[in-house]
């Protein structure tokens, strides 16, 4: 192997390591609790202002979940994930579902 093989080899396990370190730091849910049909993805990952997946489910996400129509501005891929940005409407609008069900589970 290359010398440039093993840089860019090395250069992507570190950035998918860094994405892990993001995602563990984010909440797991289910799709349905976003508001998504179930056969988007096994499992996404969520904070306030992203919703992560594996690019193992991203083909799902898009065509079940709608996403191909998030723009592109506001995807991020790093790694072996994609995070969609609470910029757009919809990635917004699905968080805001979540978010809202937990708060008002707090409050009964």
């Amino acid at each position: 192997m290359s010398y440039l093989y093993d840089k860019l080899n090395s250069l992507q396990w570190e950035i998918n390591q860094k994405a892990e370190a993001i995602i563990d730091e984010m909440r797991e849910v289910r799709p349905d609790d976003l508001g998504l049909d179930k056969r988007c993805a096994y499992h996404l990952f969520i904070d306030e202002e992203y919703i992560a997946v594996q690019k193992s489910d991203l083909k799902n996400l898009r065509y079940y979940g709608g996403f191909e129509y998030v723009s592109e501005e506001y995807v991020l891929e790093l790694g072996e994930y994609v995070f969609y940005h609470s910029e757009d409407e919809r990635v917004a609008g699905h968080l805001a579902e979540y978010f809202d069900e937990q708060e008002e589970k707090e409050n009964d």
